[in-house]
């Protein structure tokens, strides 16, 4: 619990931080100051207003919410599939979206009126639920392990983006970095009401997941053991990763793919807080928001005109997953794993 309110703490005062990190020179004084005015409806410059309260102040509080959503959902799928490489990506969530959204900006397909300025997001939030709904069909074997349900997930992710990759061959530059954009990741162009759904989902899941903690507890002793004392591993599993499914795809259809958070997240809260799944949701959920938000601070200064998040989360989280699976210690995964 020391670490996840360290985590929360940090999240703060990393947030505070953000409003002044930036290409547009603001004080963090003078962002609050333009916060509160922006509250009590007060007229201001556009332009600073625009940067201040509809830029940086929803895709920092975007950047919290997300990546405590993708490392909650990261450090139950490892737990649940027993393996240090799963991730709410490894299901193909990803690729799924990143087709929806290719087939909605370069053929102009979308389950909604293309007019309509959420027909994308519609697109990939849709398309993020077709790979698990594969698998969950699929699942319906009685020899579905959990070795098998990864395969299956990364089987249909190639499958995804090979089709997306055809179609990003087929069109325009101009539409072709559209699409790049948000597959590499990003926050920029965050709404509030986007801020709202992402947020009412993270906690209705996160909250849901914690009230599963001893199940997934008992799961790491194996599907025997589980079954033992009353689990039954392949239900527990199921809804489990449907519900971090739908998580995730909230995430995906409005940031793109920001990757290496819901595999680093989990790794760096379990060797302080342990493999216990009531106190590795909420400390991952943590330590997730405060890395994506200090990936985010780092993107917005990066370059001339900065960078997608994924990429500085990405270049961040990469080394530092390998040096923990280089030092990581059998027994900080505890029994079964």
């Amino acid at each position: 619990m020391i670490f996840f309110l360290l985590c929360i703490i940090g999240s703060v005062f990393l947030f505070v931080y953000s409003l002044g990190v930036g290409h547009f020179d603001c004080g963090i004084l003078e962002a609050f100051d333009i916060i509160g005015k922006s509250l009590r409806g007060e007229e201001l410059a556009r332009q600073t207003k625009h940067i201040i309260w509809y830029g940086r102040t929803p895709s920092g509080l975007m950047a919290i919410a997300a990546g405590a959503i993708l490392a909650a959902g990261g450090g139950v799928m490892q737990t649940l599939l027993r393996n240090p490489l799963a991730d709410p990506y490894s299901m193909g969530i990803s690729s799924g979206a990143l087709f929806g959204v290719s087939i909605a900006v370069i053929m102009g397909i979308s389950i909604y009126d293309s007019s309509q300025s959420y027909a994308v997001i519609l697109n990939a939030f849709v398309f993020a639920l077709v790979p698990m709904a594969i698998i969950l069909m699929a699942s319906r074997r009685g020899d579905m392990t959990p070795s098998k349900i990864i395969l299956t997930g990364i089987a249909v992710m190639f499958v995804f983006s090979a089709f997306s990759t055809t179609l990003m061959l087929t069109t325009d530059s101009e539409t072709l970095a559209t699409v790049y954009s948000w597959r590499v990741g990003t926050l920029d162009g965050i709404s509030w009401a986007s801020l709202g759904i992402v947020s009412v989902v993270g906690v209705i899941g996160i909250s849901f997941l914690l009230t599963q903690a001893r199940k997934y507890n008992v799961m790491t002793a194996g599907d025997n053991s589980a079954k033992s004392m009353g689990v039954d591993p392949k239900r527990t599993t199921l809804v489990g990763m449907t519900v971090i499914s739908l998580m995730t795809a909230t995430v995906v259809c409005f940031t793109g793919t920001i990757g290496f958070v819901g595999l680093v997240g989990p790794h760096i809260a379990r060797l302080f807080v342990g493999s216990e799944s009531k106190f590795l949701i909420p400390a991952a959920a943590g330590f997730g928001g405060i890395f994506l938000l200090a990936s985010s601070c780092v993107a917005r200064v990066s370059g001339p005109l900065g960078l997608p998040v994924g990429v500085i989360s990405a270049m961040v989280g990469c080394p530092l997953f390998i040096i923990i699976l280089v030092k990581m210690r059998s027994n900080v995964w505890g029994s079964g794993v």
